[in-house]
């Protein structure tokens, strides 16, 4: 055959191809399956950190306190309130939540701030960048001649320093000493450059290196630590704390608070206005209670304030 016959062949053959109708596919369709649909929350930590779920299952408890009115709106008082249950790294502070949501109800009904000027971190939602941010928001935030509120219930650990901190709900005790912005006297020293005229801090939360348990917090290790005494030199501040440096600071299983919180709560919410004049008796009841769990829980709370001023 010659290269004439061999190429005409070809052409033919092309042609052929390119002439043809298309083939027929038949379309694809997947086998009736009969599959079930399941939706799954997740929630995040140890346990519930949902806000909104936090907030639904505290409704649902019978209510502990009830709160004196206040009449007169304190348009320029602001409060930070700080509550860590559920910590990604460390064991629970029980209750800390439940607390921390009936002092915004106090903070709102009773002291007279308004909703919009009170902020609220539960569980996850007090990481170290929002428990730093917060704290140099509402320092900014207040008003000359107001009143600022800063309450936190949680774990407080001592540093490798000495100094105490604030542990936020995504660090572990041991590697609290790289937030030297958590240290309390860090913290005090920033409130007290605030232009409110009094600062009022309320500190559920435990010094001394153990959860509720007695527990360690540093993990593997037993750790011999000096707690420093913090520095309070602001005479605007008056604190409020749940024991000393060395005590425990417990829960109170029966009303579902805090210990120090619960009894702290139930003076304010009747509209006790001195911290001085109450101070006796929160601490004559949460001695007695935390006595009575065992010697090894002894808690004395401790305030500490430079004048006697109204609270609102």
């Amino acid at each position: 055959m010659n290269k004439f016959s061999t190429f005409f062949i070809f052409l033919v053959s092309v042609t052929l191809v390119a002439c043809s109708p298309p083939p027929k596919f038949k379309a694809y369709t997947a086998p009736e399956q009969k599959t079930k649909i399941v939706e799954k929350i997740v929630y995040k930590g140890n346990g519930v950190d949902s806000e909104k779920k936090v907030r639904e299952d505290y409704a649902k408890l019978p209510q502990a306190f009830t709160y004196k009115k206040n009449r007169k709106s304190n348009n320029g008082a602001y409060a930070l309130v700080i509550g860590i249950n559920n910590y990604s790294e460390n064991t629970n502070v029980d209750y800390a939540d439940n607390s921390a949501l009936a002092f915004e109800q106090l903070a709102n009904e009773t002291f007279g701030i308004p909703k919009e000027n009170i902020i609220t971190l539960l569980n996850d939602k007090a990481s170290s960048g929002q428990l730093k941010a917060k704290i140099e928001l509402v320092k900014e935030l207040a008003e000359k001649g107001s009143n600022l509120y800063v309450y936190f219930a949680g774990h407080g650990v001592p540093g490798k320093d000495g100094s105490t901190y604030l542990l936020p709900a995504d660090m572990s005790a041991d590697s609290i000493h790289l937030e030297p912005n958590l240290k309390l006297e860090a913290i005090y020293k920033k409130l007290s450059q605030s232009l409110a005229s009094n600062v009022y801090v309320f500190m559920d939360s435990c010094f001394s290196g153990k959860d509720d348990a007695g527990k360690l917090l540093y993990k593997g290790v037993a750790p011999v630590l000096r707690t420093n005494k913090t520095k309070v030199e602001s005479k605007k501040l008056t604190i409020f704390t749940a024991g000393a440096s060395t005590d425990f600071a417990n829960d109170f299983e029966d009303k579902k608070h805090r210990l120090f919180s619960y009894y702290l709560l139930n003076e304010l919410s009747q509209g006790g206005k001195d911290l001085s004049a109450m101070y006796e008796k929160i601490r004559r009841k949460v001695k007695r209670n935390s006595l009575m769990k065992g010697i090894g829980y002894k808690q004395v709370p401790q305030l500490y304030s430079s004048s006697k001023r109204a609270l609102y």
